[in-house]
């Protein structure tokens, strides 16, 4: 979950995600540790929610995860060139979720933090100077306690790479 706390300063409690450190600090942002995330003066608050919609899609209102769905998402990336369910030597992330990460052996991989795979399990691809985090076209997988308000941005990611579909009623 993805929630900005006001208080005598703003506090972001949120998972990790690979550029959130940097985009952090940028706006002002300083690491205070597990317990607290994520600090930020009040004049930045309209960029921490500019940066929580970007990466999250989701403006870090406690709101925004009241209305929760689970997706199924089904790969078919059709393309020689892999842009979405696979990625160089980190996790493969969608909307800020990891959706995949590879094992610290590089013998195999894991799927993320509320996903399950149904079919065609994620996988670490060792090369000889790199590795790759890897879902094979026809996996199916689901997500689970997606903001109805993060439903379009990810179909719009996902775009051509795959389908979602909404399990129960948005």
């Amino acid at each position: 979950m993805v929630v900005i706390q006001v208080s005598d300063r703003l506090e972001l409690q949120a998972p990790y995600h690979p550029v959130l450190p940097h985009r952090s600090k940028q706006i002002g942002g300083m690491w205070l540790g597990a317990g607290i995330g994520w600090s930020f003066p009040h004049s930045q608050e309209e960029a921490l929610r500019a940066l929580c919609l970007d990466i999250w899609g989701v403006d870090g209102t406690r709101a925004a995860f009241e209305d929760t769905v689970e997706i199924k998402v089904t790969v078919d990336e059709q393309v020689p060139y892999r842009r979405v369910f696979e990625a160089a030597e980190q996790a493969i992330y969608i909307v800020g979720r990891e959706i995949a990460a590879s094992l610290r052996s590089r013998r195999g991989a894991r799927p993320g933090r509320g996903v399950r795979f149904m079919s065609g399990n994620p996988r670490c691809v060792a090369l000889p100077s790199i590795w790759l985090t890897t879902i094979p076209n026809g996996a199916v997988f689901l997500v689970r306690d997606v903001p109805i308000s993060a439903l379009d941005r990810f179909r719009d990611d996902i775009g051509g790479a795959g389908h979602v579909e909404v399990l129960g009623s948005p």
